[in-house]
């Protein structure tokens, strides 16, 4: 059994991946789309000015190439930590509305909602999700992915495993340092996670198979999360597939 949340998590994963495919196929066949005058055929300058500005030859279109396939690989990084995200809200939300404790889901955390918010919304459930839409975004703010698993973890009583947390977390963290330092992570990262490899500009080195280790443990962790919140119950029964 998997939560709908879920399954949309992994399906997004595989698109991921098949973006990453497919430029590793084009980098591959790259000759095959040699133009005559311009790098690539069937390009024209009305309709792909930059592209025609790139000077004819094999170092170029490599040069074009290799910028998309960083481009998508740094975006699969991020979309990593944002699908996490996304999910572990979706997890929060049902989990307030299906029996998590409320002591324990609330927890130190404050919650203002406006009287007149409170008169007119339409259902419990809008209110459970603001309620936990707050929650949420004060764990984000603490501004680190560890505590935002973890601290969920402990408001839901699901008692994850440390070493699914462990394996995954490294390819989390890294999405700060793409967003906030191009790429270059601190010297606690590199002493902390030293198979994570740097290029020649102190960049954390990216590749297909890097980001696929990357997949494989983040979805298990998720994985993971899914089964212990099914186990709890606090997915309702329309949330639920075989």
């Amino acid at each position: 059994m998997k939560s709908k949340g879920y399954l949309r998590f992994y399906n997004r994963f595989q698109n991921f991946q098949a973006d990453l495919e497919l430029v590793e196929v084009i980098i591959l066949n790259k000759e095959r789309f040699a133009g005559e005058t311009h790098i690539f055929s069937e390009i024209n300058s009305t309709d792909h000015p930059k592209i025609c500005l790139y000077t004819n030859s094999p170092f170029n279109r490599n040069k074009a190439v290799s910028h998309l396939r960083n481009t998508l690989q740094v975006a699969f990084v991020k979309d990593i930590y944002e699908e996490v995200t996304e999910y572990l809200r979706y997890v929060l939300v049902n989990a307030a509305k299906n029996g998590a404790n409320v002591n324990r889901l609330v927890g130190p955390h404050k919650v203002s909602l406006d009287a007149n918010f409170l008169l007119s919304a339409n259902s419990i459930d809008e209110v459970a999700r603001t309620v936990t839409d707050s929650i949420f975004q004060q764990l984000e703010n603490e501004r680190s992915s560890l505590e935002l698993i973890k601290k969920i973890g402990i408001k839901l009583d699901l008692q994850l495993s440390q070493a699914a947390i462990d394996a995954a977390l490294p390819y989390l963290l890294i999405r700060h340092y793409f967003v906030h330092e191009d790429g270059k992570p601190t010297r606690e990262f590199k002493e902390e996670y030293p198979f994570v490899k740097l290029d020649t500009k102190k960049r954390i080195k990216l590749s297909y198979k890097f980001l696929m280790k990357a997949k494989e443990n983040v979805i298990e962790l998720v994985s993971e999360i899914d089964q212990k919140v099914l186990a709890r119950d606090f997915f309702p029964e329309e949330e639920i597939q075989p």
